[in-house]
């Protein structure tokens, strides 16, 4: 009941940030704005409801995957992906200001679970996550002269690497891949009989679901999952 009403606290807050940060997305018609603009034209009775139950519900769950002591590095994590998942499905744009705040999240995990194995982990997670759709853009901007995935979902996943290390990222960009490649699938047979034309969902919220569901189900049990999958089909083949 006590980590209920903490909970709650938090998520009035956040979802008054989150509110607000939509707000004014709208106003500038998605295009990135200045922090200071952000504070100038705060109003608490932007508050969304549907927001913080949200929030509630993302940290009750994390309560039972999360260890205590590092929860609270968590918590500010959630925030950034759902402003980014929110701001990229309305706006197509995911702000600067989510991989800022994971960045943060990430050096003072660091620090209080500081090991030099830790610290390996998280700077190979940070390359793995800013570098794999950096080359992939560079590659398909060679041959298609148009720009593939955007730079705020390179930044994303790079914040995410340092905050989770490089096995965990792995997974998660593997995740997105295969939920974009889906949603993008249905999306587009949907389009197709109602005749509508959009050129495409962006990569965005898929990064952010791949994220929350690594919070619960670690990319090292995944992969080990995956591994002891194959070893007992090849066994049983053989």
């Amino acid at each position: 009941m006590q980590s209920l009403i903490i909970f709650l606290g938090i998520a009035l807050i956040f979802s008054a940030i989150l509110s607000n940060f939509l707000e004014l997305a709208k106003n500038n018609k998605g295009n990135d704005f200045k922090i200071k603009d952000y504070i100038k034209n705060f109003k608490i009775k932007n508050i969304d409801i549907k927001y913080v139950f949200i929030f509630v519900i993302l940290f009750e769950v994390l309560l039972k995957f999360v260890p205590m002591p590092n929860l609270i590095f968590y918590i500010p994590v959630v925030l950034a992906l759902i402003l980014a998942f929110c701001l990229d499905i309305k706006y197509m744009i995911i702000p600067d200001t989510s991989s800022i705040i994971i960045v943060i999240s990430a050096i003072l995990k660091l620090i209080m679970n500081f090991s030099i194995d830790n610290c390996i982990n998280s700077i190979i997670g940070l390359l793995v996550g800013g570098l794999f759709f950096y080359i992939i853009n560079i590659i398909f901007e060679f041959f298609t002269k148009k720009v593939g995935f955007g730079f705020g979902d390179i930044k994303l996943l790079a914040s995410i690497g340092l905050f989770l290390g490089y096995k965990d990222v792995f997974v998660i960009i593997i995740m997105s891949i295969f939920l974009s490649a889906a949603f993008s699938i249905i999306f587009l047979i949907i389009n197709y009989l109602r005749k509508v034309k959009k050129e495409y969902l962006p990569f965005g919220p898929f990064i952010v679901i791949s994220t929350l569901i690594i919070f619960i189900v670690p990319g090292a049990r995944i992969i080990n999952s995956y591994v002891y999958l194959v070893d007992s089909l090849i066994d049983k083949l053989i």
